[in-house]
């Protein structure tokens, strides 16, 4: 009784100040938070770093550059080791009139990756785009959802992304630590 008896003398209504008090929370949430890692996360990832991939074998432009996805992976500083065997998971190039570089599929005890030649063959730099797109396909892998909230050249799982610039071919800081977030 005796704060309402305050706030009404003043001028104030009982719902102006709880809309002031929330209003302030909110902003004091907002400014004092930062966004957690977890923001990104992708449920459709794949088990853990340890990933097993089919030997896949293509010409010498797509070879390279695959590879080179997979090494880039492998050397960052993550649980993640990516080794080609024989009946591992399927990591695909072909032929797609889809509007799509790349896509990955989850099932249930297995992935896939598939790569699209056509839209892939109009980068300007077709070996730096096949690598980037892999990098970001494996990105899935390892529960990273597209576009997070940074800028286009800080993760390799933006769309908007320069797929023909040789920075995204590797994972970034912030896709290192969201894989070590997950994994």
């Amino acid at each position: 009784m005796e704060t309402s008896s305050r706030i009404r003398r003043r001028g104030w209504s009982r719902r102006a100040v709880v809309a002031a008090l929330a209003s302030a929370m909110t902003v004091g949430l907002v400014v004092g938070t930062s966004l957690p890692a977890q923001a990104t996360y992708y449920s459709g990832g794949f088990g853990t770093g340890l990933t097993y991939i089919n030997n896949y074998s293509y010409n010498a432009t797509w070879q390279p550059a695959m590879n080179l996805g997979v090494s880039n992976w492998n050397a960052t500083p993550t649980p993640v080791d990516i080794q080609k065997i024989s009946g591992g998971n399927t990591v695909a190039a072909g032929a797609n009139s889809a509007s799509w570089y790349g896509y990955y599929t989850r099932y249930a005890t297995s992935f896939r990756i598939d790569l699209n030649s056509t839209k892939i063959a109009t980068c300007s730099n077709v070996s730096n785009c096949i690598t980037a797109v892999l990098v970001h396909e494996f990105g899935h892998t390892f529960y990273q959802a597209d576009n997070p909230p940074v800028c286009s050249s800080c993760s390799v799982m933006r769309e908007d992304r320069d797929r023909n610039s040789s920075t995204m071919r590797s994972p970034r800081t912030y896709d290192v630590n969201e894989t070590n977030n997950y994994l």
